[in-house]
């Protein structure tokens, strides 16, 4: 499977200190694919091998698996409705828990509606409660404020065999205020590090605050 390759402008909610708000934070990423082989690489730019897929997302977190299904279609890729995806848990009377059992039932149920991969999203969030005081020329005060900590990992797992064809996994590099909105922008950035073929010449640059980031082509 290849994505799209583009460069991702990312803005980050603010992170939350006690002295004050900062605009952004920075975005860490890991990753890693099955590299093609030249031969396929060649098929490929020839056209002879279609990177075109039909894809089941399943994960914890309704935005997160949002975004990872937004990064597959934009790379042409194929979704699987979750609904489709419920009427067969119903039919074949599928309760999913939080164990490796559930996703070989997810995996399962990808084979039966003709899917070529799953993709496995997983979001963390931590809440954390800060305090602290200070002092200026007016006085005193004190406050507190919930911070999170927060992360998502993906992915995909190919149908027939298993295989891990490539994961990610997203984080900031210190807690923010606003999951909600950050674990969304974290799904696509796993991913697309994730597929990022580095070994055919694109570059790979972290989110920093004064440019863009992402996959970025030869020459770019």
């Amino acid at each position: 499977m290849m994505l799209k390759v583009s460069v991702l402008s990312l803005c980050l909610i603010s992170l939350v200190t006690l002295s004050g708000c900062r605009p952004t934070v920075q975005v860490m990423t890991t990753g890693s694919h099955v590299a093609y082989t030249e031969e396929e690489w060649a098929k490929i730019l020839r056209k002879d091998i279609s990177t075109t897929k039909k894809y089941v997302v399943w994960g914890n977190h309704p935005g997160a698996n949002n975004a990872v299904m937004e990064e597959l279609q934009r790379g042409g890729q194929v979704i699987v409705e979750r609904a489709k995806l419920q009427q067969i848990f119903n039919e074949q009377k599928i309760r999913l828990t939080a164990t490796p059992d559930s996703d070989a039932d997810v995996l399962r149920v990808g084979k039966l509606v003709g899917a070529d991969r799953v993709v496995f999203v997983e979001a963390f969030d931590r809440g954390e409660t800060m305090s602290g005081a200070y002092v200026n020329a007016y006085g005193g005060m004190s406050r507190s404020e919930t911070v999170h900590h927060v992360s998502v990992s993906v992915r995909a797992v190919a149908v027939d065999t298993g295989e891990i064809v490539w994961s990610g996994r997203a984080t900031t590099d210190r807690p923010i205020n606003n999951p909600e909105l950050a674990l969304p922008k974290l799904a696509a950035a796993a991913m697309r590090r994730a597929t990022c073929l580095v070994e055919r010449g694109y570059r790979w640059i972290e989110y920093t605050s004064d440019g863009p980031w992402g996959c970025v082509g030869k020459g770019e």
